[in-house]
């Protein structure tokens, strides 16, 4: 069975599609198997998905009623499925989360993105899903994060070491249907990109 991610975080512009898609196509580059499921409203990552044109990464189309289902037929196919959700507390995020093998909120670095968290906090305590929280868009030099990272409370034990920084390469490479290291491998978006996906699989690993 692979594994299901899912990329959730009720405040907007938190990043979790940008996310969802650098460490899919790093699996895909690597050989994995990965599927997309997009949730979101928003179809950002149907969006990328299309520009991007990789037969490596198998989009599937899935309504919330269905999601459950498709996760795990998904699940069975392939290495990772990685899911982009909306994260405002509902019976959607639950039933995700359910059958999640690891959530990850990103999130800025602002008191209000930290708040917003709370609700994917709370739901995947009740679900008993592992949850990891990524501090995406950092200021150069991590400005401002020690004041806000205690709001998150007990839940600070879940942040990942690796963070992202306010890279004008994330979001560009996104307009492509591309990622920041396909852009250029010698870069501080390259290495965290790096950083991050020895993260997870660590966590996913130890699981």
């Amino acid at each position: 069975m692979g594994k299901i991610i899912t990329f959730a975080q009720q405040k907007g512009g938190a990043g979790k599609t940008t996310v969802l898609a650098h460490l899919a196509a790093a699996w895909a580059a690597a050989g994995r198997s990965v599927a997309l499921i997009d949730l979101d409203p928003q179809r950002s990552l149907t969006r990328w998905a299309k520009l991007r044109g990789d037969p490596r990464l198998v989009l599937i189309e899935s309504k919330d009623y269905r999601a459950s289902t498709d996760m795990k037929a998904a699940a069975r196919a392939h290495d990772f499925v990685l899911v982009d959700c909306p994260g405002a507390a509902s019976s959607l995020l639950d039933a995700v989360v359910r059958e999640s093998a690891l959530v990850i909120a990103p999130c800025q670095p602002s008191v209000m993105d930290i708040w917003a968290t709370a609700s994917v906090i709370e739901t995947t305590t009740k679900q008993k899903t592992p949850l990891r929280i990524l501090l995406n868009r950092v200021p150069a030099r991590g400005g401002g994060v020690d004041d806000v990272t205690p709001e998150l409370g007990p839940a600070q034990r879940n942040l990942f070491v690796a963070r992202l920084g306010n890279r004008i390469a994330f979001s560009h490479a996104m307009l492509g249907g591309r990622t920041a290291p396909e852009l250029s491998r010698r870069t501080a978006a390259a290495a965290e990109i790096a950083a991050l996906l020895a993260e997870v699989e660590g966590v996913i690993a130890a699981r």
